[in-house]
């Protein structure tokens, strides 16, 4: 529960930062996040960022009143074998 608070806490600081921007990223040692107002931003990034070898773990979204949506993609680039 702690960790997700942390994540949440995190989340809504980022989506703070990036308003203005057609996307943002955060890699943690982990994962890595996509913060967007649209899906297909994202996904573009990510592709481009992976060189489309990729997997999408979770995606969210977040809707608020006052301002945009937001949707966050957890994703992982794959590593090339050989």
């Amino acid at each position: 529960m702690y960790k997700f608070i942390k994540l949440s806490a995190l989340s809504l600081f980022v989506l703070s930062c990036s308003y203005g921007h057609d996307y943002k990223f955060i890699s943690t040692s982990f994962t890595d996040f996509c913060i967007s107002e649209d899906e297909d931003y994202c996904v573009k990034a990510i592709n481009d960022r992976c060189k489309s070898n990729y997997l999408i773990d979770s995606m969210q979204k977040y809707e608020y009143y006052i301002d945009s949506d937001k949707i966050i993609i957890k994703f992982k680039c794959k590593e090339k074998n050989g």
